[in-house]
């Protein structure tokens, strides 16, 4: 009788036991010429053996590692070595979860598995927010001594995808606005006094948004740099929820569509930093609109907790298998490529500087991005307060 399979979402669960790996990890301890060549490169390389555990990694990679904590590499695999936070979401970890089928490594892994060579990238959102890692990912089969094992070799790309996004976003989204004044202020020089009155309101809201973009850049580009402070005021919950349902009113993203803001949300204050609250309650709210066709609903809630408060944003679709499964993740987004972060920033905000937690479902009764925080920042470490 066959013995029962683990259960997994993706590629195979079961690992070899610590004797087996040990004795693997022993063959590459005396491979010099492998192992010499593997310390002598730059990139991170590791081997892995069928069950897709770390037998070696080389010089450059454990010394990664170290910096970040872990000296107990044997028998991992790569999602845990790399602080992958979906590799602790079931038992057997890294390469099994429902993520893991859109994991670029996981992919990769399923290639060599099958005795493909394969290149590809890879999108790690860490446990820990603003460490997220996007790597180039190369694997081969590797024959050593009779057995089977994968040659993995990671480049951290990670520089390089947060500049080409930022850079991508930020043009994009800074010339559409300044486009739009440019165009109002040349009206503006061949008009009336009477007209010049009607052009003037929206020239100065179109001015204040393209201030607004270029500041959330700055914010986002600090955050990443982890050099951001937060500067803590007392913020009232509900109403800060209509300031932003108001704001939006008269939003381009918001035409034939309405914004409910229930009178049975619950107020609270909290003290924490009002502007990046407010950045990542704009940015779930515009990712709302721009998910809904005309005529939808998008409704904005607060309620008080026990810890502090929380924000709610619900519209009525729900999103696509794929999306759902990347959500969070740094340079993806339902716009595109390079049309966004996604939901990269309102994490980073949320999670890194305002010591709260950001979650969401999505089905049938549509989707729902919640927002918690504490009811005090000023008590974290490297707050300044006004």
């Amino acid at each position: 009788m066959s013995e029962e399979k683990l259960p997994t979402k993706f590629l195979p669960a079961e690992k070899a036991d610590a004797a087996e790996v040990e004795r693997q990890g022993e063959l590459f301890s005396v491979a010099s010429v492998l192992t010499s060549v593997l310390d002598g490169t730059l990139n991170f390389s590791l081997i892995l053996n069928r069950q897709r555990q770390a037998v070696f990694v080389n010089r450059a990679f454990a010394g990664f590692l170290a910096g970040h904590g872990v000296t107990d590499w044997i028998g991992q695999r790569p999602g845990a070595l790399a602080g992958c936070a979906h590799s602790t979401e079931t038992p057997c970890g890294c390469g099994t979860t429902e993520s893991c089928r859109r994991c670029g490594a996981a992919l990769a892994l399923e290639q060599a598995l099958n005795g493909n060579e394969a290149e590809t990238e890879c999108r790690i959102m860490s446990k820990r927010p603003g460490e997220d890692l996007d790597l180039r990912i190369s694997v081969k089969p590797l024959i050593y001594n009779g057995e089977d094992f994968i040659l993995m070799s990671l480049i951290d790309i990670s520089s390089e995808k947060r500049r080409a996004v930022l850079e991508r976003l930020f043009f994009h989204d800074v010339l559409n606005t300044a486009g739009g004044v440019q165009g109002l202020v040349n009206l503006m020089s061949e008009s009336g006094p009477a007209e010049i009155g009607v052009y003037l309101p929206a020239a100065a809201k179109a001015s204040d948004r393209m201030v607004d973009q270029i500041l959330s850049q700055r914010d986002l580009s600090s955050a990443e740099r982890g050099d951001l402070q937060p500067r803590v005021s007392d913020v009232g919950a509900a109403e800060l929820l209509s300031e932003i349902a108001c704001l939006f009113k008269a939003h381009e993203v918001c035409r034939n569509k309405v914004i409910e803001v229930p009178g049975t949300s619950q107020d609270a204050r909290i003290n924490t930093d009002r502007t990046l609250l407010s950045r990542v309650i704009v940015n779930l709210l515009k990712n709302a609109l721009e998910a809904e066709s005309p005529g939808a609903k998008i409704t904005l809630s607060c309620e008080k907790t026990p810890a502090g408060a929380a924000f709610t944003v619900h519209n009525p679709g729900h999103m696509p298998e794929d999306s759902r499964l990347q959500v969070f993740q740094r340079s993806f987004s339902t716009k595109g490529v390079g049309r966004g972060l996604g939901t990269y920033s309102i994490r980073l905000l949320t999670e890194k500087y305002l010591k709260g937690k950001v979650s969401f479902t999505t089905g049938p009764e549509g989707t729902t991005f919640r927002a918690e925080y504490p009811a005090s920042l000023s008590a974290q470490a490297g707050c300044n307060l006004l």
